[in-house]
Formats: structure tokens, C-alpha cells, sequence
């Protein structure tokens, strides 16, 4: 080592002495967390990560796991997972000494003869990292990679959610389809009973066009049914990875699927099974790191070199060599830049501030989810139960008027009347049903669909498929 470096080398150490050192990372701004939800929430089975099994539906257990083995989304996911690896990967390569080596011969042909040459040679450079700067960029590449994972259990739970989602709009489809198509045949029978009667002279020719406008009505608004049962069918083939128009579905019942309850916990405990705010708390890290790096960009560098060789004054051979070694010390520091470095750190330093507001953003919307979730379980199960009795009295008010019709005590827009009730309260129902289910599901990924802080982080290799 040079006189120069050895005397500048104490003031270099100071400011490790001093304790200077990375940044261990700020807690993350969380809101104030109630001890309680406001809706209640009374249920205690535990969220499962395999969730969807709860609706009780083979065929729902089969299309995600389909998807998860080969939804378009779930790969692309994978895939910055590597790259953020790659990312961490090349970060580390700063911590390590620079080491190359090279060799040369040559044959010349000058005036007194041939001259040959041939050497060897070794050098070897490092950056000694005083200030942190490149343990900095390796902890952002580390936190980059860690919400890259988080990132992925995010797409993960967002895509079977949409899976199920889709499924369960294609059963309320069929469904609403089963009903439209049942109650157009009681108003093809009802038209053939007018019919009849018209023949006998019990009937005026007003009613039989008055019931088969009813039938042309009802055969109409099945069209736009059987369109929406077919765009939820091609948008569950996408979520899937398959061509829309090879896929089918096999039918399954909507109101025999089960609804699962499960329990929500503490507002406390959300904070830590969300993978969207592990995400988000990885980001805040990533940029404590960055502007550490920022800041020690402001502070002078300094690299050690050494390098070392043979050297033979014969072709391809390093006979007799002659040796060398240097070794050597620089020290570097920016004088003016135009303010650029210090306008970096003031980047990083609003960055840093504009992340801790998007993950307290983020916090108060996962609670807001959560409790939205709670209070439309306990609605849409308050309504369905009304609907349901509903249903009971609208079958049998439509059972009296026919007996009464066809015995010419009730009027036909009476029995009209009476399937029109039918009709809208049954499929009433199915709505509610599905309103049900979507409630349950949108818990499921409010609660972060069973995944918590601590888990295993997959690697992209793992999760290649």
C-alpha cells in the first residue's frame, strides 16, 4: 500500500467506528387496529390455503387446479420471481473481489531477427464498501425478491378467487336458464289450455293473443341468458389456459354447492396474512435500502487493485519467465456534479415517503375489505331467507289460480300475474344465492385466502411448471 493511501486510511475507518451502519428498516405505518370487527363474526373454522374446498364441489377443486397448474398469469408470476433472483444474484456479485486474467504471444520480425514474446498475467479489484452502498443494493434486490414472492401468492389468490367467481356467474346463468325454461313451458301449456277454450267459446280470441305474447316474451329474454352463460364460459377458459372455443364445462347445481364459514380473526391479525401488504412492506424496505445507497453515493470510494505476471521472451512458452507484482490503493470523490447525487437521495428519501402512505393505504383497505365481506354474509343470508319464503307462496299462489282458472272462477291476467310472481321471485333467488357465494369468496381473499407472514417463499424453479 502506497504512503498516500496508509495516511488517508484512519480517516477512511472513522465513520465505522463511529457506528455507521444500513438501515434496519422502519416499521411500516400501520392504522389504529380495533380490538373487534363491527360486523360480527361468529363462525371459528380456520382458513384453509386450500379454501375453495369448503364450497364442497368436485368440479370447482378440478378448475383450480387446472389453473394453478396452468393459468397464463400464475407463469408470468413465476417468471419475476427469476428475474428478481437474477436481480439479487447480480447485487451480490458487488460484495466480491474482481478477478480476470489474460495471457498474449507474439512473434515479430524486425531487422536483427525474430522477436518473440509470450506472458501471463492475474489482476484482481475490489471496492472496499465502507459507507454500506453496495450491502444496500444487495438488501434492495433481497427485498425486491421477497416482494416479488409475496407478489406471486397475490396472483395466486387472485386468480382462483376469479376462478371461482366465473364459475359460480356460469352456474347462476344455468340456473336463471332452468327457470326461464320452465316457465316458458307453463306458458306454452297455459297458451294450449287458452287455445281450447277459445275453440269452445269459453275465451275471447284477446286472450289467446295476450298469452301468446306472454310465450314470445319469455322465449325472447332466454337469448341474453344463454349469451352471459357462454361469456362466462370463454372467460373461465382464459383464467384456465385453454381456447375458449374447445372448452366445456360440465353442469352443476348452484344451490346444492355449500357456503362455508369461516372465522375472521382479529383486525390485528389481518395485518400479517395479507400477501399484498407483506408486498407492500417489502417495497418500503427496498427503499430504506436504495436511499441508504443514495446517501453513501455522497461519500468518497475506495478500491484496491493488485495484479501480478510471467513474462517469456519465447513463442508459447513461459520458459525463464520474468515476474511482476503491483499492488495499489485509489481514492475517489466527486467534487460538483450539479447537484445530482443530492437530488437522488431527495428522490429516494419521497419515494420512501410515498410507499409508507401506499402500505397504510393499502392496510386500510384490507380492513375495510374484510368487514364489507362480514356485513354482506350476514345480509345476503338475511335476504336469501326471505326469499326463499317468497318463493314457497308464490308457487302456491300460482297453484290455487290455475285450479281456479281452469274451472273459469279467476280471470287468465290473474294466472299471468301469478307465473309472472313465480318466475321473478325464483330467479330472485338464484341471484341471492350467487350474492351468497361471492360474499364467501370475497372473505376468502380479504382474510388473504389462508396464506401468513412466515410461510414458505417459493423459488422460481419450484414453481416452473
Amino acid at each position: 500500500m502506497t504512503a498516500l493511501s496508509a495516511r488517508f486510511l484512519p480517516l477512511l475507518l472513522l465513520p465505522v467506528l463511529a457506528g455507521c451502519t444500513l438501515p434496519g428498516g422502519e416499521a411500516p405505518p400501520v392504522p389504529p387496529l380495533a380490538e373487534q370487527w363491527r360486523n360480527p363474526a361468529f363462525a371459528t373454522t380456520a382458513l384453509d390455503r386450500r379454501w375453495w374446498q369448503s364450497f364442497g364441489s368436485p368440479e370447482l377443486n378440478a378448475l383450480i387446479e387446472q389453473a394453478l397448474s396452468g393459468a397464463p398469469d400464475l407463469r408470468m408470476a413465476a417468471e419475476r420471481i427469476a428475474q428478481a433472483e437474477a436481480r439479487l444474484a447480480a447485487s451480490g456479485a458487488s460484495l466480491f473481489p474482481g478477478i480476470s486474467i489474460s495471457g498474449d504471444s507474439s512473434r515479430g520480425w524486425s531487422d536483427p531477427g525474430i522477436n518473440e514474446r509470450s506472458s501471463l498475467g492475474i489482476s484482481l479489484s475490489y471496492e472496499l464498501d465502507l459507507w454500506g452502498k453496495n450491502r444496500a443494493g444487495r438488501l434492495a434486490a433481497d427485498a425486491g425478491l421477497r416482494g416479488s414472492r409475496y407478489d406471486f401468492e397475490s396472483a395466486r389468490l387472485s386468480l382462483t378467487s376469479s376462478v371461482a367467481t366465473t364459475w359460480f356467474q356460469w352456474l347462476t346463468n344455468q340456473e336463471r336458464l332452468r327457470i326461464g325454461e320452465a316457465n316458458l313451458r307453463l306458458a306454452e301449456d297455459t297458451l294450449a289450455i287458452v287455445e281450447v277454450k277459445y275453440r269452445h267459446g269459453a275465451s275471447a280470441l284477446s286472450e289467446v293473443h295476450r298469452q301468446r305474447s306472454t310465450v314470445l316474451s319469455q322465449q325472447a329474454g332466454l337469448a341474453p341468458l344463454r349469451e352471459q352463460a357462454s361469456q362466462a364460459r370463454s372467460a373461465l377458459a382464459v383464467l384456465l389456459g385453454e381456447s375458449p372455443q374447445q372448452f366445456e364445462l360440465a353442469d352443476a347445481g348452484l344451490m346444492q354447492l355449500q357456503l362455508p364459514e369461516v372465522s375472521a380473526g382479529l383486525p390485528a391479525g389481518l395485518l400479517s396474512r395479507r400477501p399484498d401488504l407483506a408486498s407492500a412492506e417489502a417495497a418500503l424496505l427496498a427503499a430504506d435500502a436504495d436511499l441508504a445507497a443514495a446517501r453513501a453515493a455522497l461519500l468518497p470510494s475506495i478500491s484496491l487493485t493488485g495484479s501480478g505476471g510471467l513474462a517469456s521472451a519465447a513463442l508459447l512458452s513461459l520458459a525463464d519467465p520474468g515476474r511482476s507484482l503491483s499492488l495499489g490503493a485509489s481514492l475517489g470523490q466527486v467534487l460538483f456534479d450539479g447537484g445530482q447525487r443530492q437530488a437522488q437521495v431527495q428522490l429516494n428519501e419521497a419515494r420512501r415517503r410515498e410507499l409508507a402512505e401506499r402500505y397504510r393505504q393499502a392496510a386500510l383497505t384490507a380492513l375495510k375489505e374484510v368487514e364489507d365481506a362480514l356485513g354482506n354474509q350476514a345480509l345476503y343470508q338475511e335476504q336469501e331467507s326471505r326469499q326463499q319464503a317468497i318463493v314457497t307462496e308464490a308457487r302456491e299462489t300460482l297453484r290455487l289460480t290455475e285450479l281456479r282458472y281452469r274451472e273459469g272462477a279467476e280471470e287468465l291476467l290473474a294466472l299471468i300475474d301469478a307465473q309472472r310472481t313465480l318466475f321473478s321471485a325464483e330467479d330472485q333467488l338464484v341471484s341471492l344465492r350467487q350474492s351468497r357465494l361471492d360474499a364467501a369468496l370475497g372473505l376468502f381473499k380479504a382474510l388473504g385466502g389462508g396464506w401468513h407472514a412466515g410461510a414458505t417463499e417459493p423459488s422460481a424453479d419450484s414453481l416452473r411448471l
